[in-house]
């Protein structure tokens, strides 16, 4: 198959999972019950207005005001469409353009969440790799309980206590520290675990292979003996990188930006949901579907570059 029809095939699966996805998230939204319109009605029964006009008058001015007063399935044909044609309209709270708010959002969330993944894949490679060729060695089993400790931590509890110590005055706030570092310092720490368990797996699988003995015995270097190793562990590595690392990733993003307030997709996604800004949580959902599909066409790629066989169930081992 050529990366051509790969990625068509791929983007046409993608399309089809964006638009279940976000008709499964309009449906609960939908068919629900809004906690939203149930406080308005609550206030107005608690300062005493029980006349039921009234209360329906209330509901449906807030329903038309959301543009929801339609019949289900004229809602979210006009919704979907919307969706597809990335005429996100405006929030509900805010008023604010949703296209560009959830844009700006992602953009703040990937000045963290891309320096960490990198730094996770760099740090947890090298260190799996250097495990798996040295088990024994002292530093290999320092890093890699370091590296165990640090994914087991729970970040909410390290950032929570940095935060009290930044209100408390025991350190000085710092808007490096608290918008940069510290983010990409608990994402780092919550992927790193992952790479290093999937890099050492793979690359032991490879460790004491033929070819590897057979680059030892003709005087190959350390460097060289893991460049093969890497090489021939990337393919079922690479499958880490985009699957397991970005439900970790997004997880972390929720925790992070809301223990330091910055203004990313996971706040947003959650302001959205607590508010029942419809048009910003479908689109920041689209988002992360995207991010998604993104990265299972990278992977897919990667696989036929690391390996043209791959795709025949073959695998080098040279």
């Amino acid at each position: 198959m050529s990366v051509l029809r790969l990625i068509l095939r791929r983007l046409a699966l993608g399309v089809a999972t964006a638009i279940f996805v976000l008709s499964a998230v309009f449906s609960l939204f939908t068919l629900t019950a809004d906690w939203v319109l149930g406080g308005r009605i609550g206030q107005a029964r608690f300062v005493g207005e029980d006349d039921e006009e009234v209360l329906e008058s209330i509901r449906d001015q807030y329903l038309a005001e959301r543009g929801l007063d339609a019949p289900f399935y004229e809602l979210y044909l006009d919704w979907m469409i919307n969706m597809v044609t990335l005429n996100w309209g405006t929030s509900f709270e805010t008023g604010d353009p949703v296209f560009s708010t959830v844009l700006g959002a992602t953009l703040r969330t990937a000045t963290y969440a891309v320096p960490a993944t990198v730094l996770a894949i760099g740090v947890g490679v090298t260190l799996g790799v250097y495990v798996a060729l040295h088990p024994r060695s002292r530093l290999a089993g320092g890093g890699i309980w370091s590296a165990y400790l640090l994914f087991a931590v729970p970040n909410f509890w390290v950032g929570g206590l940095v935060v009290s110590l930044a209100y408390g005055d025991v350190i000085e706030w710092s808007p490096l520290l608290f918008e940069h570092v510290l983010p990409v310092s608990l994402a780092f720490t919550t992927l790193l675990g992952g790479y290093v368990s999937y890099s050492r797996a793979h690359a032991r699988e490879y460790a004491t292979a033929t070819f590897t003995e057979l680059v030892r015995a003709k005087g190959g270097s350390t460097r060289l003996v893991a460049q093969h190793v890497v090489r021939n562990a990337a393919v079922p590595f690479v499958s880490m990188l985009f699957t397991e690392a970005l439900a970790l990733l997004v997880c972390a993003t929720f925790v992070v930006e809301v223990l330091f307030g910055i203004d990313g997709l996971g706040l947003l996604l959650l302001v959205a949901v607590d508010a029942r800004d419809l048009p910003v949580l479908l689109g920041a959902t689209a988002v992360i579907i995207f991010v998604g599909v993104l990265g299972t066409i990278i992977q897919d790629v990667a696989y036929g570059y690391l390996d043209p066989r791959v795709e025949t169930g073959e695998r080098r081992t040279a």
